[in-house]
């Protein structure tokens, strides 16, 4: 995965979070990890990590910065999309 434009990881240095999405565990805001720019970077190459985008519809459709290859989903209806994804696999999610 490519990036399209730098400036998408110096945001992403605010807004990052990954997580590993389950079923049988509940995670709290507190619990989920951030990460830096750079270690979001080291992950866009393994195939068991996902950018998911979940920007708003407008805000998605307003910005010229995305990351190649994120799915963008919306954050509102989580609990539409949730059961799409691979539990096995670790989700990178960020917003601006």
């Amino acid at each position: 995965m490519k990036v399209t434009n730098i400036k998408t990881l110096m945001i992403l240095s605010v807004f990052v979070m990954a997580i590993l999405i389950t079923t049988s565990h509940e995670i709290s805001a507190t619990e989920i990890p951030r990460i830096t720019k750079e270690e979001a970077r080291e992950m866009m190459d393994n195939s068991d990590v996902v950018f998911l985008d979940v920007r708003s519809g407008s805000d998605w459709r307003a910005s010229d910065i995305k990351i190649n290859g994120a799915v963008h989903e919306d954050s509102a209806n989580l609990k539409d999309w949730i059961s799409n994804y691979d539990l096995k696999k670790t989700y990178i999610l960020y917003c601006a």
